[in-house]
């Protein structure tokens, strides 16, 4: 092994013994800027997860077997294991070994993939995918991804997600969002996932959106807002509304929902809020605001809507004005 590979390897084997002991907030990020730093990292580490995985399966006559054979390989053993599935997985095991060290970018690895990212309140963080997509969670974001060689998979919990999908035709990439499922093979656009609805943007390529009732494909400067009861197709301007406005503290409303609204900026605020009206629908806020402005956003509500609003510590009751 080569000097930068036992660096490298180093590294895994402070990680993984870091994660065993429980890391910090701050430990999972720096894990995760290390892993998306150098492609090396991810292969290794994965290789490395891989070797404990099988250790943690084997019982001590098994490790020691092991031991036994890469310790004193010339050596003859008259009495083998009576277990032969002790046998074998030791081989295996050490032909694991022995292949991660001498060949960390092997097909396997670079389509298995496995991996959850979330974020905290008021938190946005950019991650880059062995198979060179980027994602970029806004706050309180959720989502994971199961990579196979015939599927890039991925689960978006709750939250936004701006996905710059790197093309590979024969593994198209999939969101499921729970209420739909959103297939591309290359292009970039956000989802948008909030209580009751979903919301895709499309800033540049196609996308194809299923669900129980339809199917539709959209293209540059297409949104479909999807609810329990179907999907809204319309239009924005990809070159003056980007999908990752928030990257620069920026909050962009059209015609949105004022429950909505409110959930994204509870994304970066901790507030509480009730709207004491059931017409949601016809309450509705066009506008850029910055992430800062929550205190500015709610003084401007009652001129903007026909809306009263009271803080009753730091909750927010919205009423229809009479």
């Amino acid at each position: 092994m080569d000097r930068q590979n036992l660096i490298i390897q180093q590294q895994v084997d402070h990680w993984l013994a870091s994660e065993k002991q429980g890391l910090t907030h701050e430990q999972a990020r720096a894990l995760q800027h290390w892993l998306g730093a150098d492609r090396k990292h991810l292969l290794a580490y994965q290789e490395s997860q891989q070797v404990e995985h099988l250790l943690s399966q084997l019982s001590k006559q098994d490790i020691q077997c092991l031991e036994q054979t890469t310790t004193r390989p010339n050596q003859s053993t008259r009495n083998p294991s009576k277990n032969p599935w002790a046998m074998a997985a030791c081989f295996a095991l050490l032909c694991v070994c022995m292949f991660g060290y001498l060949n960390w970018s092997t097909s396997l690895n670079s389509a298995s993939f496995q991996a959850s990212y979330q974020t905290k309140r008021g938190e946005i963080t950019e991650i880059e995918l062995p198979d060179q997509s980027t994602l970029t969670l806004d706050a309180k974001s959720s989502i994971s991804a199961n990579f196979d060689s015939d599927k890039r998979m991925n689960k978006l919990l709750k939250g936004r997600v701006v996905f710059d999908v790197a093309n590979d035709k024969a593994r198209p990439f999939v969101i499921d969002t729970g209420n739909s499922t959103i297939t591309v093979l290359g292009t970039r656009f956000s989802v948008d996932k909030k209580s009751h609805s979903t919301r895709v943007m499309v800033e540049h390529g196609r996308v194809s959106i299923q669900n129980q009732r339809e199917r539709i494909e959209l293209s540059k400067g297409d949104v479909a807002t999807i609810y329990a009861s179907g999907m809204v197709i319309s239009k924005f301007d990809p070159e003056s509304t980007h999908v990752d406005a928030f990257k620069k503290g920026r909050l962009m409303f059209d015609n949105t929902p004022l429950n909505e609204a409110l959930e994204t900026f509870n994304r970066h605020h901790d507030f509480s809020y009730t709207l004491a009206t059931k017409s949601h629908d016809e309450l509705t806020i066009s506008g850029t605001f910055l992430v800062s402005e929550l205190e500015n956003f709610v003084t401007l509500l009652p001129h903007a809507l026909p809306v009263e609003v009271k803080n009753l510590n730091n909750h927010l009751i919205i009423s229809k004005r009479n």
